[in-house]
C-alpha cells in the first residue's frame, strides 16, 4: 500500500522556497540595466564602457540566479558565498562603470542591497557585518572616483550601508521566526508521536490489568466452582445430578468464554506501527512522505515498535534538517523473520556520512534488538536508510 502524507508548505529554506523575495531580487537586476540601455539607444553610452557594464551586468545575474534557485549540486554553502562574492565584485563594477561614464550610477547600487538580503541566509551574523562594511568601503572608493565634494562621498555610501544594514536585519529577522517555526513543528511532531505511544502503551497496560484480574479472581473462582460441581455430580442422582451436570458444563463453558477475552485482550496490546507512522507523518512541515506500508502492522513488543518509530522520526527529521528534501519515500515490509525499513530523499545528498547523535542513536536502536542498519548518502542523489529488525525468537 502506497500512500502520500504532505506536510504543510514551510518557509525555512529561503535559497529553494521565499519565491516572491526571489523575483523582487531578479527584477530589481534587471532595473539596474535600463539607464545604460537607454543611453545605448541615445548614442551616448558605448564602446568598451558599455561593453565592461553588459559582461559585469551578465556575470551579475548568472551568479545570483543559482543561488535563488540553486541546482542541487550548487546547494552546499561555500558554492553559495562564492557567487555572492562575484556579485558583489560585479555589482560594484556595474556602479564604478555607470558612475565614471554616466555621471551616475542610476539603480546599480540595488545590487549591493540583494547581496546583503542573501548573506544573513549563507553566514553567521559577524561576517555578515563584516561584508557590508567591506562593501561600504569599497562604495566609498567608488564614489570618490566619481564626485568631488566630500559631503556626497560620506553620505551616498552612508545611505546605501543603511539600506545594506535595513536588508540584513529583515533576512535576518525573518530567517530565524523561519526557524523558530520549523522548531515548532518538528518538536509537534515528535510530542505527537510520543502522545501517541504513551497512550497506546497506557491502553495496553490496562488491558493487560484487566486480563490479569479476570485470570486471577474470576477464572480462579470458576475453576473452584467447576471442581466443587463435579464432586457434586458424582454424589448426587436422579434430578438434582442432571441439573448438576448442566451447572458444571455451564461453568466449564463461562470459564472457556473468560480464557478466551482474557488472551484477547493479551493480543490486542499490540502497537499498530503503520498507524503510529502516519500520524507521525502528518506532522512534517515542509516535506512531503509517501509511505509503503500495510493497512496494519502490529508488533508484539512494545519496545521494538518503539525503537522503530523513533527511527522513522529520526529519517523524517534528517530530511527537514540536513537534506533540504521536499519528499521522503519510508517503506515498511513485514516478514516471516522480521521488519524490513527502507528510505531514502531527494534531498543534496553529501559526499561521506557522518555519525551524529541521530543516527548513532539509530543504529543503537537497530542493534538493541539485533538488528542492523545502513546508511548510504551521495552528493546529488539524496540519503538513503536500509534497516532490518529481526523477530524476537530470531534475535534471541
Amino acid at each position: 500500500m502506497t500512500e502520500d502524507v504532505r506536510g504543510e508548505p514551510g518557509t525555512s529554506k529561503w535559497l529553494r522556497d521565499g519565491h516572491w523575495t526571489h523575483a523582487a531580487a531578479i527584477a530589481t537586476w534587471m532595473i539596474c540595466a535600463l539607464p545604460p540601455l537607454v543611453r545605448f539607444a541615445e548614442g551616448t553610452f558605448g564602446g568598451w564602457p558599455a561593453f565592461g557594464f553588459a559582461a559585469a551586468f551578465a556575470v551579475y545575474g548568472l551568479a545570483l540566479v543559482p543561488v535563488l534557485y540553486p541546482p542541487r549540486r550548487l546547494t552546499a554553502r561555500p558554492v553559495c558565498v562564492l557567487l555572492v562574492g562575484i556579485q558583489t565584485i560585479a555589482g560594484l563594477a556595474m556602479i564604478a562603470i555607470t558612475g565614471v561614464h554616466l555621471r551616475g550610477s542610476g539603480a546599480t547600487p540595488a545590487t549591493l542591497v540583494i547581496v546583503a538580503a542573501e548573506l544573513p541566509h549563507l553566514l553567521p551574523i559577524r561576517w555578515v557585518w563584516l561584508w557590508v562594511a567591506a562593501n561600504t568601503a569599497a562604495l566609498t572608493a567608488v564614489v570618490a572616483l566619481v564626485v568631488d565634494g566630500w559631503a556626497d562621498v560620506i553620505t551616498f555610501p552612508l545611505a546605501m550601508a543603511g539600506f545594506q544594514a535595513f536588508a540584513v536585519t529583515s533576512s535576518y529577522l525573518a530567517l530565524r521566526e523561519t526557524r523558530a517555526r520549523e522548531g515548532l513543528a518538528r518538536a509537534n511532531t515528535e510530542l505527537h508521536a510520543a502522545h501517541a505511544l504513551l497512550a497506546e502503551k497506557s491502553r495496553s497496560e490496562e488491558r493487560l490489568r484487566i486480563s490479569r484480574d479476570l485470570h486471577d479472581t474470576l477464572g480462579h473462582h470458576l475453576t473452584a466452582l467447576s471442581l466443587q460441581l463435579d464432586v457434586a455430580s458424582r454424589l448426587s442422582d436422579g434430578k438434582a445430578a442432571e441439573h448438576v451436570r448442566q451447572a458444571h458444563a455451564i461453568t466449564r463453558l463461562l470459564l472457556s468464554d473468560v480464557r478466551d477475552v482474557v488472551g484477547t485482550l493479551r493480543e490486542t496490546r499490540h502497537r499498530d506501527l503503520a498507524q503510529a507512522i502516519r500520524e507521525l507523518g502528518d506532522g512534517a512541515a515542509g516535506l512531503s512522505i509517501h509511505l509503503d506500508l500495510p493497512e496494519t502492522l502490529h508488533v508484539e513488543d512494545a519496545d521494538r515498535a518503539e525503537a522503530l518509530l523513533r527511527c522513522v522520526q529520526e529519517i523524517v527529521t534528517n530530511a527537514v534538517r540536513h537534506a533540504q528534501a521536499r519528499n521522503l519515500w519510508i517503506r515498511l515490509e513485514p516478514r516471516a523473520d522480521g521488519i524490513t525499513l527502507q528510505a531514502h530523499d531527494d534531498g543534496r545528498g553529501a559526499t561521506a556520512v557522518a555519525l551524529g547523535h541521530g543516527l548513532t542513536g539509530m543504529r543503537e536502536r537497530f542493534a538493541a534488538f539485533a538488528g542492523s542498519v545502513e546508511f548510504d548518502a551521495r552528493p546529488d542523489t539524496g540519503f538513503a536508510v536500509r534497516g532490518f529488525m529481526p523477530t524476537p525468537h530470531r534475535a534471541a
